[in-house]
């Protein structure tokens, strides 16, 4: 899998706003080190309303399954955990804005019927089996590619 502009522009975000918060969240350490519990439940308040997560999960889920598609070295868009029903469509939206064409759905939880009726009530339709590779494999002592068995999703430019 290639590194996708879009979903790099959303990793960026990402970093700046954890970057921001983390600076941010010196000043609510210093309240409570001083006692200041009303200081710190202004503080949360200010941030909730101020300055919201730029992402919903569902956009972050995609992200996510992004960076671990590109940290396996995938051979293709791996979807090993699909997003929660009510995050399916901000997931999905996010993938066709950044032009990704198909996933190939390994998860193997309870809920992947779900989530398989979720992406076809979204406009996304099987394809098939299909296998990813991922190069760049994690387990203990391998030294081969893991391939692990899924179910490709083409994702249309519409719902």
């Amino acid at each position: 899998m290639e590194k996708n502009t879009y979903f790099e522009h959303m990793r960026n975000t990402a970093i700046a706003y954890n970057e921001a918060q983390a600076i941010r969240e010196k000043e609510r350490d210093a309240m409570i080190a001083a006692d200041n519990w009303d200081g710190v439940k202004a503080f949360d308040r200010r941030e909730k309303e101020e300055f919201p997560y730029p992402f919903t999960a569902g956009q972050n889920k995609a992200l996510v399954l992004y960076d671990r598609s590109l940290r396996n070295g995938a051979d293709a868009f791996e979807a090993d955990d699909l997003p929660w029903d009510y995050e399916l469509a901000d997931f999905v939206e996010t993938l066709r804005n950044a032009g990704i064409k198909a996933i190939v759905v390994t998860d193997q939880s309870t809920g992947l019927m779900d989530g398989i009726y979720g992406l076809t009530n979204l406009g996304c339709r099987m394809n098939g089996l299909k296998t990813v590779t991922r190069a760049d494999d994690h387990r203990f002592g391998s030294k081969e590619p893991e391939r692990r068995n899924g179910i490709e999703f083409i994702i249309s430019e519409e719902a």
